[in-house]
């Protein structure tokens, strides 16, 4: 009974080990290597608006195209922001839209002037998330027209671009941004859209360490526990086998129960101190199946009865 008991025992453990290891890989996982602070879903998109032709049938044109530039009507831009604190604490943020025209020469290396305008600023708001949707519609030839303006009056050729962005402002910083870079001045244009997400590489929650200490307890007792039976199991053999010569088997179990006061009974919990016990008393020790005893002047020693 008591070896099927180890037995049970063996294999609970290596259960128990098994599952704390599997549980810590998920955990270490989860927080150590995707352990950003915050969750990002962006969505923001555009298209655009042309007046009316004889040569495209839609007027709206969809993301990711080349565009004839004098088509233009508008630029609409569908802001679609969701960030989430996934430490729960509140997130301090504002944001605006700004669009600023910036204009270059030496084939775009050097930059001469630049003009910002204010589209849009919210300010102040303290939530467990980010949320913001904004519908912007952008009119395209009134920033030709001011580059155009800019370039009569000082009678020059420049490169020029347009830049509008969201910019998000949490805890202070200045953090994420989402930009739409569209060229000016050119026939043919492409809208190039950029997220700048590179603060949440920086902004990274503590892992719990006090979680990763529980689960290396756990696992160092699991493992003690497993190194215990096994040990103890080997231990045992390598000791009965050197001291065999002291060690008599018997077959009939021995009924010390009898005539005998609870008080002479010393159970011990090391089958080496019995044998200490036995060789300091040049006595043998007793065997009925695996369970050792041995008698002293009327007290029994008795080891795993």
């Amino acid at each position: 009974m008591q070896r099927k008991n180890k037995k049970l025992i063996f294999i609970l453990s290596i259960i128990l080990l098994i599952g704390f290891i599997f549980i810590g890989i998920i955990y270490l996982n989860k927080n150590n290597f995707q352990n950003k602070k915050y969750q990002l879903k962006n969505k923001t998109s555009y298209e655009v608006t042309i007046n009316p032709n004889n040569y495209f049938l839609n007027d709206k044109l969809e993301a990711n195209n080349y565009y004839i530039a004098s088509s233009i009507k508008s630029i609409d831009i569908y802001y679609d922001y969701y960030l989430k604190n996934k430490t729960k604490e509140n997130i301090n943020y504002s944001y605006d839209i700004t669009a600023t025209i910036k204009s270059y020469t030496d084939n775009g290396t050097k930059l001469i002037w630049t003009k910002d305008f204010n589209l849009k600023n919210i300010n102040n708001i303290k939530e467990k998330e980010i949320k913001i949707k904004e519908n912007y519609q952008l009119d395209y030839q009134y920033y030709v027209n001011y580059v155009k303006s800019f370039q009569e009056y000082y009678n020059i050729k420049t490169e020029n671009y347009l830049y509008v962005k969201l910019n998000i402002n949490i805890n202070a910083e200045n953090n994420p941004s989402v930009l739409l870079t569209i060229p000016i001045n050119e026939d043919i244009i492409e809208i190039t859209l950029k997220e700048d997400n590179t603060f949440l590489e920086n902004n990274k929650h503590n892992i719990d360490f006090k979680k990763i200490i529980i689960f290396i307890i756990l696992v160092i007792a699991t493992i003690y526990l497993v190194n215990k039976i096994l040990f103890s199991k080997n231990n045992e053999k390598e000791i009965l086998k050197a001291y065999r010569d002291i060690i008599i088997t018997i077959q009939n179990k021995p009924n010390i129960n009898i005539n005998i006061n609870v008080n002479n009974i010393i159970y011990l919990t090391n089958l080496k101190d019995l044998i200490n016990i036995a060789i300091n008393n040049n006595v043998n020790i007793f065997n009925y199946q695996n369970n050792y005893y041995t008698i002293i002047d009327n007290i029994y020693y008795i080891y795993n009865f």
